[in-house]
């Protein structure tokens, strides 16, 4: 036996611990999940039916999930759009030479370091009581503006991630090309364009793919803050399955659309990181 192969073997008894846990919190419950999916299990009772597809079916026949569908795209994208461009922004005001540069990284940074549901009931306070006063209604109270609440708590809550990636993105682009392209009369806005962008795509490319396909399964912040009200207008798919499972006692229906979800998920990100790579450049 050489030793190279104890060494490895080595390394791998270490492993153990890591790979018995996750697979008895992962691979175990997902694999379950699976099998659940095709039956008629409330959740709760020992026995239980196989139905086949029947749940999957149902799924797509289901007009039940088109309002919880739309207030997760709305929800997702707005996010994505919103919490991308201010992040940018505030990370290339941050790239410049100024006063309290690191003071500003803090003051954007904490609000990481609160849980979403902190934050949520937080601004629920403010929503409900300050500019309540103000405007005499409060956005989480009325079905024409609570998606708006919930994506301005999310993008307070998560802005300071994808705005330190940006700088991060921003510090590796040459100071070359920005000169050169100065000498040659390129203005600020063309810069930006066609030396910044293309320079970034690294960092659209987690960014932009973390951020909508995280905001398109949101759980918490949307439990945390409104429940999936008023009248459900809040509601999104992730919330959704919790209801089929919890609520509605129809485990092996919510396995289903879990199940979905997360391949479309997976579409979505596989699909956005290949898109972004492709228009990666080298430095």
């Amino acid at each position: 036996m050489s030793k190279k192969f104890k060494r490895n073997m080595e390394y791998f008894v270490f492993l153990i611990p890591s790979l018995i846990l996750f697979g008895f919190c992962v691979v175990y419950p997902f694999l379950s999940g699976i099998h659940l999916a095709f039956t008629d299990w409330n959740g709760i009772a020992p026995d239980y039916n196989y139905t086949g597809f029947d749940n999957f079916i149902r799924l797509f026949q289901d007009k039940q999930v088109l309002t919880p569908i739309k207030n997760t795209l709305f929800y997702g994208v707005g996010v994505t759009i919103l919490n991308n461009i201010l992040s940018l922004s505030l990370a290339m005001a941050l790239s410049k030479k100024m006063k309290g540069k690191a003071f500003f990284k803090t003051i954007f940074f904490i609000p990481m370091s609160i849980s979403v549901v902190l934050a949520s009931f937080v601004w629920r306070y403010i929503f409900s009581n300050m500019l309540n006063e103000i405007t005499g209604q409060s956005l989480l109270g009325a079905k024409s503006t609570v998606l708006i609440g919930i994506i301005i708590i999310s993008i307070w809550n998560n802005l300071g991630s994808n705005t330190m990636i940006y700088l991060a993105g921003l510090a590796g682009i040459p100071k070359d090309y920005e000169e050169a392209a100065m000498i040659d009369g390129a203005g600020m806005f063309q810069r930006f364009r066609y030396i910044t962008i293309p320079m970034l795509m690294p960092s659209f490319s987690i960014c932009i793919t973390l951020t909508l396909t995280s905001s398109l399964r949101e759980f918490g912040l949307v439990l945390a803050a409104t429940g999936g009200g008023p009248a459900g207008s809040s509601e999104t798919f992730a919330l959704l399955i919790y209801n089929y499972m919890f609520k509605y006692s129809k485990a092996g229906y919510a396995q289903a659309i879990s199940l979905v979800f997360m391949a479309v998920l997976v579409v979505i990100g596989v699909a956005l990181n290949r898109y972004f790579r492709n228009r990666e450049v080298e430095a």
